[in-house]
């Protein structure tokens, strides 16, 4: 599989998921029907930049595009097993190298153009290109012919040479409705990965001005986007030209942008003008306390997970994992959740969420116990922490998360005596993807599809001294691929299991806490489903009730 390196980077804020979606003011949703359009409102945050599916890697441009385009397949949100939808069908063949897609007949996208065969490889070709630098071109590095079109790049990154060709030879067009992908190994997760953002179908006027859609998308999906002004709101109104079944029988959506971390939909919610929110910590408790409330409410665990990791690339104490036992030993991760969890955190004892996807199991990390005097034993066994030291713990500008992070260095300083520093870097991501820092830091992820590879396959560094955190197992390693080319998704899910335990045997990382998705919804809405990845509300499987 391919490394990852970016996708971390997009998903920072989903610990603190609370997706608010609002209804009209009541003036105009009343009776719906003969009185105008009924409009489900939606937040999304002012960092979303583009809603090109290529680029798509955040909470908020995943939640819009997920009724703006169709991929090859979706996600049932009970069992999170994928099932074809635009796919007819999805055939490996017996190695599971050889991939033949067959697309439904008659689908178009919102300009006429057909979502056929074409419309998939033109846009796997255009992400898959590193010269265009896209967020999901990590992906592709599983098909034929990658490593020809990505940039070449000197020792501080900079591109020396575009790539040598912009297709991928993998991709082979049989018929208008009929995709052949070759892949590099074998791989029996490959179908689960399509329905991902940076899988679906670009039109061809689309890629003809990438800017322009970008910011009005052409998609093939329930909703068409008809104005974005961006930092502002977003407006997608019901498509009469889509064909298939999945979509909500409400006519348009519309979404407030919000400055991250600033402003609360709460207040809004209880004067009745939004139909969902999730109340500030500060709120909790009287909003739990309140029994209309409890009436609708809809809470499920969440995917995301939030860990620490350690700059294995530098010197440092953090390169005995008796240091790194210790120090999460040292985490009280019950007494710290619960103080600022708000209800919307479990404490983490695994790297692949138990139960979210298959393969998921609890209890896989060892040391993910708050036990104050084997830390101590640990950090002695380890030669304890240098002098007049600090331990650095970095981090992203997000108010929330330096809570929690204070709370952790706190935690570790009571316990082991090491004094700590937060390094707040409003560059955090493009920092660690560079390798920039000494010591401790944060990290957080959430799938992008339902396999426990999707976890673990990050950790695949390809060579000692790579990677976020400079750690290489060649055992790890050659795990992954053997359940890549297992010959069934079963025996794969129990072979990236073994994977799993190799991580936790070397333990270059700590788990720290489970995201818990939970949302209270106004008396107007009903099948309020929320998503077994992120946590958002399911736009398409919300009931508007009008009248």
């Amino acid at each position: 599989m391919a490394q990852i390196t970016t996708r971390i980077t997009a998903t920072a804020g989903v610990a603190a998921v609370a997706l608010t979606l609002a209804s009209c003011s009541p003036s105009d949703t009343e009776g719906g029907g003969d009185d105008g359009p009924v409009t489900l409102e939606t937040w999304i945050s002012q960092d979303m930049e583009t809603l090109f599916p290529g680029d798509a890697g955040s909470y908020d441009n995943i939640s819009v595009l997920d009724v703006v385009y169709d991929g090859l397949v979706r996600y049932d949100p009970e069992t999170t097993e994928p099932y074809n939808y635009v796919a007819e069908s999805i055939e490996p063949d017996e190695e599971n190298t050889v991939w033949t897609i067959t697309i439904k007949p008659d689908l178009e996208f919102q300009n006429g153009e057909p979502v056929d065969a074409e419309a998939f490889a033109r846009s796997w070709n255009y992400t898959a290109d590193g010269d265009n630098g896209l967020y999901s071109n990590y992906f592709f590095g599983i098909i034929e012919g990658y490593d020809e079109m990505q940039p070449t790049t000197d020792d501080e990154g900079n591109i020396t040479a575009e790539g040598a060709t912009d297709e991928l030879s993998g991709l082979e067009i049989l018929d208008p409705l009929t995709l052949q992908v070759t892949l590099t190994s074998p791989f029996a997760g490959f179908a689960t990965m399509l329905g991902y953002t940076g899988f679906f179908p670009v039109a061809q006027e689309c890629l003809d001005d990438v800017e322009a859609c970008a910011t009005q998308p052409i998609g093939n999906g329930p909703f068409q986007v008809t104005e974005w002004q961006q930092s502002q709101e977003l407006t997608a109104e019901r498509w009469d030209g889509y064909t298939l079944d999945e979509t909500p029988d409400y006519d348009a959506i519309h979404w407030t942008e919000y400055a991250t971390g600033e402003t609360s939909s709460w207040a809004d919610f209880k004067a009745g003008d939004l139909d969902l929110s999730f109340p500030p910590t500060a709120e909790v408790e009287s909003a739990r306390n309140d029994p209309e409330l409890a009436e609708r409410y809809v809470e499920r665990p969440g995917a995301a997970l939030t860990y620490l990791g350690f700059s294995g690339y530098t010197d440092g104490p953090w390169n005995d994992i008796e240091f790194r036992k210790a120090i999460s030993m040292a985490i009280d991760r019950e007494g710290i959740i619960s103080s600022l969890g708000s209800g919307q955190a479990t404490p983490a004892d695994s790297w692949v969420v138990p139960g979210g996807v298959p393969g998921g199991e609890a209890g896989t990390c060892e040391w993910c116990v708050f036990d104050p005097e084997a830390a101590r034993d640990a950090l002695e066994r380890a030669g304890g922490w240098p002098e007049g030291e600090k331990l650095q713990i970095s981090l992203g500008d997000d108010d929330a998360e330096v809570e929690y992070f204070t709370a952790i260095g706190n935690s570790v300083e009571e316990v082991l005596g090491i004094p700590y520093e937060l390094n707040i870097d409003p560059d955090f991501f493009t920092t660690r993807a560079e390798q920039g820092y000494d010591g401790m830091f944060r990290n957080n992820w959430f799938p992008d599809y339902p396999l426990n590879e999707n976890y673990l396959s990050f950790y695949a560094s390809g060579e000692p001294g790579a990677g976020h955190w400079g750690w290489y197992s060649e055992e790890f390693e050659a795990k992954l691929d053997e359940a890549a080319a297992a010959p069934s998704l079963d025996e794969s899910v129990a072979l990236y299991q073994e994977a799993e335990a190799i991580l936790a045997e070397e333990f270059p990382t700590i788990p720290f806490r489970w995201g818990f998705s939970s949302t209270y919804y106004s008396e107007r809405l009903d099948n309020v489903i929320l998503n077994p990845f992120s946590g958002a509300p399911i736009l398409r499987e919300i009931e508007v009730s009008v009248g």
